[in-house]
């Protein structure tokens, strides 16, 4: 009875140490698996910083572009005016120098007609 009792407490040992070792590929499994976690928490928390700049720039380039394209509209009216202006000036320009031309050809007729006459 003694030796089977022997053999029941050998045989618990040796559960013992195969749980044991068990338990510690676990903890090392259960170590590994807690890296991990931290890497893909870091690398998470990396791009929610990184996902946060790049809202943060593209708000801002929004801005710029509106304020950009603000003042682009602004030039372009003020563009259009000046155009418009410049247009209504040489037109006037040009209807100066005809009445000029016309001026000085009435002025040369009527210097050989007063030679001629002369």
């Amino acid at each position: 009875m003694a030796d089977r009792w022997e053999r029941k407490i050998d045989l618990l040992a040796s559960e013992k140490e195969i749980t044991k070792a068990k338990l510690a590929s676990i903890e090392v499994q259960l170590r590994v698996a807690k890296e991990k976690v931290d890497n893909w928490s870091q690398l998470n928390d990396d791009l929610r910083t990184q996902l946060s700049s790049t809202v943060i720039e593209q708000d801002a380039l929004s801005r710029e572009y509106e304020a950009v394209k603000s003042k682009l509209d602004t030039t372009t009216v003020d563009a259009d005016e000046m155009v418009a202006q410049y247009k209504a000036s040489v037109e006037a320009t040009e209807v100066r120098l005809k009445e000029k031309a016309e001026y000085m050809k009435r002025l040369s007729r009527r210097e050989t007609f007063e030679e001629i006459h002369a």
